[in-house]
């Protein structure tokens, strides 16, 4: 089980995020958004280009899981089978016991750098087919007033680019700011944490999302690329990643709609991420109110982990 401390890099990219979100930041939008040092931005006629020029083979991952998507639009009924075109299936998860499956741990303790957080492992259970993430008021040990969330990682099987799909939905919790995260991160505790969300909400309404690769080294977030997209996130949808040595894409219901260029984006001191990575999923508070009663943040009905290449 990984400790809060050794967790605490990754911690401390999302509470920083956390305080953006606080101090009434940012600004949302469709755009992408380049921390310091910064570079030319493309043009959006560029992204979009970039967008319509996609390969064949994921042109064809597109159809297929739109099509998927729209066979079902809830959870299990829309679960892709067998591999896709360009990547082979290594991992699929329908969460069918009634306890986490092998490989998948529970957080606990406080986030690294967030007062305002506390990971409880009995905020998430496993039934009907799900995963459930739950938040519970008051719940803290060392903080009065301050809630409770639930997070997990799958240390299962860690690989070196990939394709990841997460099906989840989040609860409307008007008033209230339970972020719901899923994310890549690195395999190993002490090493440079290239930390790649590719969902992350900031609660409420759920209508936006972003996308957010921490390429800077030792966890220093100076060279960060953010995206925001819309999406009714109180919806069931599949948000996933396409990560390869060239490119990082976005995708929500198998369409792409960002994506980072390792030539085009990731300059010194930044460094693509090319090390082994594990999928998390998490909630977490981004501010001080709290529900007055145990409420489901997130619900997830499966997941899917894709190698790079046929098989």
């Amino acid at each position: 089980m990984r400790t809060t401390s050794s967790k605490a890099s990754k911690h401390a990219h999302a509470s920083r995020y956390a305080n953006e979100i606080r101090a009434g930041q940012p600004s949302y939008s469709d755009e992408s958004e380049i921390a310091k040092p910064r570079r030319s931005r493309r043009s959006r006629r560029a992204r979009l280009f970039k967008i319509m020029m996609l390969p064949t083979a994921a042109l064809l991952v597109t159809l297929v899981l739109a099509a998927a998507h729209f066979a079902g639009s809830k959870n299990r009924a829309a679960m892709p089978t067998g591999n896709l075109p360009g990547w082979h299936l290594v991992y699929s998860q329908g969460f069918n016991g009634t306890s986490l499956p092998p490989g998948w741990t529970a957080y606990t303790g406080e986030p690294g750098g967030d007062p305002e957080g506390y990971w409880d492992p009995a905020n998430v259970t496993v039934s009907g087919g799900e995963l459930h993430f739950r938040t519970t008021p008051d719940d803290d040990p060392n903080h009065p007033g301050v809630s409770s969330t639930g997070g997990v990682g799958f240390y299962g099987n860690p690989q070196t680019y990939g394709m990841y799909l997460v099906r989840l939905k989040g609860d409307y919790e008007p008033g209230l700011r339970m972020s719901n995260i899923a994310l890549l991160w690195p395999n190993g505790n002490n090493i440079w944490p290239p930390e790649m969300d590719f969902f992350e909400d900031s609660g409420g309404d759920r209508s936006l999302y972003a996308a957010t690769l921490h390429p800077g080294p030792d966890g220093d977030d100076c060279c960060i690329v953010r995206q925001y997209h819309k999406s009714a996130a109180t919806q069931w949808h599949t948000y996933g990643i396409e990560w390869t040595p060239a490119t990082i894409t976005y995708t929500i219901d198998g369409k792409p709609w960002g994506s980072v260029v390792n030539s085009d984006e990731i300059s010194s001191p930044a460094r693509w991420p090319s090390i082994g990575m594990n999928l998390d999923l998490q909630s977490q508070n981004l501010g001080s109110a709290q529900p007055s009663r145990p409420i489901e943040t997130m619900t997830v009905a499966w997941v899917m982990e894709y190698a790079l290449g046929s098989k």
